[in-house]
């Protein structure tokens, strides 16, 4: 399989795929980076579950603080090979996502698309409360249309419907993110 960065300083660069790994096609990767365009278009970006790399590497080519997190040790090789040989610099961190949360920090963009066999809504509920999201920052969530992924307090959220793929975005409200802060305050 052979996918290309589509943009940025490694544009049209090919990357070596692991087994383990389902690359998001490109026309979900260009729909995703057009709608971070005008929403997030700089800043430090967490890609959830690197896989082939295609996603946070895409970003650290446009210019993001790209940190990546996979469990796999082939596909985090295949990540590191990657962004060596494309001149990117990211950070991989080799472990569970969900286990890693607590310590990775806010990003202003975090991108998810596990592994399907996993339980995605669920998964997306735990990100969301994790405080992974800086305030006024996104969840990008990739999944199969079949998946129904809900509203959340404190979140505005918008679908984009691409084939069989769907990006659900949840962008963090900073005014409830205010509001949290002067009653902690206040109380």
């Amino acid at each position: 399989m052979s996918v290309r960065i589509l943009a940025g300083s490694a544009k049209g660069r090919v990357l070596k795929v692991p087994a383990s790994a389902r690359p998001s096609g490109a026309r979900v990767r260009k729909s995703l980076f057009d709608l971070l365009a005008t929403r997030a278009p700089s800043g430090r970006f967490l890609d959830l579950h690197g896989g082939s790399g295609a996603v946070g590497l895409e970003a650290a080519s446009r210019g993001y603080a790209a940190t990546l997190i996979e469990r796999d040790a082939a596909a985090v090789r295949a990540i590191e090979g990657n962004a060596r040989t494309l001149g990117l610099r990211v950070r991989v961190l080799r472990g569970d996502a969900a286990a890693l949360l607590g310590r990775v920090g806010e990003f202003d963009v975090v991108f998810s698309d596990p592994p399907y066999a996993q339980d995605i809504p669920a998964l997306t509920r735990r990100l969301l409360a994790a405080g992974v999201v800086a305030p006024g920052g996104l969840l990008v969530c990739q999944h199969p249309v079949q998946v129904g992924l809900e509203e959340a307090p404190g979140w505005q959220r918008e679908e984009r419907v691409y084939g069989s793929n769907v990006l659900t975005l949840y962008r963090r409200d900073e005014r409830a993110e205010a509001a949290n802060t002067d009653n902690i305050g206040g109380a």
